[in-house]
């Protein structure tokens, strides 16, 4: 690297202490007078008195050569010279290390998620007593995999423990952390190492902190796959996948169709440069489960294949009507069918009688008053409307629950008793509702067939604590299900990385298989289990109590797929361009201080031997 001098100011003394040193070369010699007979027998003294005078003419001297570059020497050391190195800059240091899928791609040989690791390791064997660093894993959900610490082995485990993923990856709550842990610290630096694969940062500030942004990758060499559905024709229904070219050049392709397994059909293809194709096929009769594969030569592999589901009411468009209710949202946003949107107001387009169809399989109201809507399916939680399936006739307070229909699916492992409700709509039910729990103020839950699937509760969430109950999650999928039919969640596609959660109707773990084979356990939490890691692409299979459950998991996901390094680092209205590796100063004066007593050696002895 590059040198400079912490303290240039110093290179001043060398004008006064060099000029005095030339001074007293220069300088008459004082000497006494003696008589002698004749002076033929000191001629060379002869000549040096008649050349004495105030300031004579200065001679080469090795001594003065050497005692000046003494001098040189000790005043360089004074300006303090440092050097721009490879290593940690700061006592202490927070690594983010990105983990998403586009860092398994294969630049000049090997893996960005490699070269950044390698990266750190050798950033750390430069540490300095008293240095110490942390670890945060920047991926679909960001953890701090070590926190700080000056001991290198550890920091070394942790790198082993931590590896790429094929999802996308949560940059910002990443640096996030790694503020809470060094943005105190006037001498703290966080090192994010990453190829820039996401959005503009916001909401990130870094306190104290220096940030400095690593930049791995090179190219920009990839295809992928990036959309995948199943659409009703008048023939047949049809399969049709989006296929982007994200790289400099044309790129030939083969794209194959599979249908539970089998390939029903292969295409070739030729990408040009930077554009999106789609391609269809007709599907074989009783197909299930479709993939596309694509065969194509490029440098990342977990977008190149990609599943669907034949049968559209697996998955379902959800719309939560909601002026704010995390409990709600969360417990719809977790189940592994829901693709979930809020709106404070239902839109036009969703109006019954507005022209076109609905976009939207469920609509959930969550205290704003129901209204005919086209979707299939109607959860309300305390707020009738003219189109619900209860009639509002006043309120009540405090109702306590006294009756369950055990004999429906509805409200299955879901005990309402113990919730404590301060306030519900009084309510009859229209013609063809079903209640479903009653309480000694009147009826608590309905639901109704009729027309639509609806189900209806007297009370709104954040009026009770029944968000707070372990039968919730447990009612929210029950409700999901009879929505959209409970055979449809026995076999799911879903993306990676996003966590899923399925009702836990017992105390006993299930158990994960992985595509790689491996098995794990899921604790149940709250009446759930929750799956989070769902981080490669494949077949994942999921075993909970007399149930099973496969799903299949894909990328899909044009940011981890557009794998082009980024140049600089954007937030907080500003650039920050990338450096090759971490960088730190280091003072050079300690080898200069050596060859100055290396010096100082010479001219003492070239003095000595003078004399």
């Amino acid at each position: 690297g590059h040198m400079n001098l912490a303290n240039a100011a110093a290179l001043w003394y060398l004008l006064p202490l060099g000029g005095i040193i030339i001074l007293l070369y220069l300088l008459k010699m004082r000497r006494k007078d003696f008589k002698v007979p004749a002076t033929f027998l000191w001629p060379h003294l002869t000549t040096e008195v008649r050349a004495n005078s105030l300031l004579q003419r200065l001679k080469f001297s090795w001594l003065m050569v050497l005692q000046l570059l003494s001098l040189l020497l000790i005043v360089a050391s004074l300006a303090r010279p440092q050097t721009t190195q490879e290593g940690l800059d700061g006592t202490v240091t927070v690594f983010v290390l990105d983990t998403s899928a586009s860092m398994s791609a294969t630049d000049a040989g090997g893996r960005r998620f490699d070269k950044a690791t390698e990266r750190i390791k050798k950033a750390i064997a430069t540490a300095q007593p008293g240095d110490r660093f942390s670890l945060v894993e920047a991926g679909p959900t960001p953890r701090v995999a070590l926190p700080l610490s000056g001991d290198t082995a550890r920091m070394r485990d942790a790198l082993h423990s931590v590896s790429p993923t094929d999802t996308e990856c949560d940059i910002g709550e990443a640096l996030r952390l790694a503020s809470a842990l060094v943005g105190a610290q006037e001498s703290g630096h966080i090192v994010l190492l990453s190829d820039g694969a996401f959005p503009e940062l916001t909401n990130f500030s870094q306190g104290k902190a220096t940030v400095h942004f690593q930049q791995v990758g090179q190219s920009s060499d990839n295809v992928a796959i990036t959309a995948i559905g199943v659409g009703d024709t008048p023939g047949a229904k049809q399969l049709f996948c989006g296929v982007r070219n994200f790289s400099k050049q044309n790129k030939p392709a083969t794209v194959s169709f599979f249908a539970d397994g089998t390939v029903f059909e292969s295409k070739r293809i030729t990408i040009t440069a930077g554009s999106l194709i789609g391609q269809t096929s007709a599907l074989p009769p009783g197909a299930k489960i479709l993939e596309a594969r694509l065969d194509v030569d490029d440098i990342l592999d977990s977008d190149n294949a990609a599943f669907t589901l034949a049968d559209p009411s697996s998955a379902l468009r959800v719309l939560l009507v909601t002026k704010g209710n995390l409990f709600l949202e969360r417990a719809l946003a977790l189940d592994p069918r829901v693709t979930l949107d809020k709106a404070d107001t239902v839109p036009e387009s969703e109006h019954v009688g507005s022209p076109g169809p609905g976009t939207y399989d469920v609509v959930v109201f969550d205290g704003i008053q129901e209204i005919a809507v086209k979707a299939r399916g109607v959860l309300t939680f305390g707020a009738a409307g003219s189109s619900s399936i209860a009639r509002p006739t006043g309120t009540i307070d405090k109702p306590q629950v006294t009756a369950t229909d055990n004999e429906s699916d509805l409200v299955q492992y879901v005990d309402m008793s113990t919730a404590f409700i301060d306030k519900a709509e009084q309510i009859e039910p229209k013609t063809g509702a079903q209640v479903l729990v009653d309480s000694n103020k009147g009826a608590l839950v309905l639901a109704s067939e009729v027309g639509k699937k609806q189900v209806y509760v007297a009370f709104s969430v954040l009026n009770s604590d029944f968000a707070l109950q372990i039968g919730f999650p447990i009612f929210i999928s029950n409700t999901l299900d009879f929505m959209g039919g409970q055979a449809t969640s026995n076999v799911l596609a879903i993306q990676t990385g996003r966590p899923v959660s399925f009702p836990a109707a017992t105390e006993q773990d299930g158990f994960l298989t992985l595509p790689n084979g491996s098995r794990i356990a899921v604790e149940p939490t709250a009446g759930s289990y929750i799956l989070r890691d769902l981080k490669q692409t494949g077949k994942y299979r999921f075993e909970f109590g007399d149930k099973r459950t496969t799903l299949y998991a894909s990328l899909l996901s044009e940011r981890e797929s557009n794998i082009a390094p980024i140049p600089s680092l954007q937030f907080k209205g500003r650039s920050l361009p990338a450096a090759k590796a971490p960088a730190r100063i280091a003072d050079f004066w300690r080898p200069i201080l050596i060859i100055c007593l290396v010096a100082l050696a010479c001219e003492w002895w070239l003095f000595a031997k003078k004399s």
